[in-house]
């Protein structure tokens, strides 16, 4: 899948890995290829989005939780990005 090539390459080396549950990975990537079907860009699907990219900019993935919810968790709220330990 061409999301999971760009994203892995872009988020890798700042630390952020995706979940080694490929399958879990495959349907999170699916929602967010559906959301930017419906609202024209990447929110996550964990979230209520607003329709309105200026509102839901801090869900568009990844998201502007994502980093302290890895710092004190290992993992985002929805589980498609961890750090290489929680892995």
């Amino acid at each position: 899948m061409k999301l999971y090539e760009m994203l892995r390459k872009a988020q890798e080396p700042k630390g952020y890995h995706f979940n080694r549950d490929r399958e879990l990975v495959w349907d999170l990537l699916a929602a967010l290829l559906l959301n930017r079907e419906r609202y024209g860009y990447r929110c996550c699907h964990c979230r209520l989005a607003a329709g309105d990219r200026d509102r839901d900019r801090d869900i568009i993935c990844p998201c502007a939780y994502r980093e302290a919810d890895i710092r004190q968790y290992g993992s985002c709220y929805c589980n498609i990005y961890v750090t290489h330990a929680w892995n």
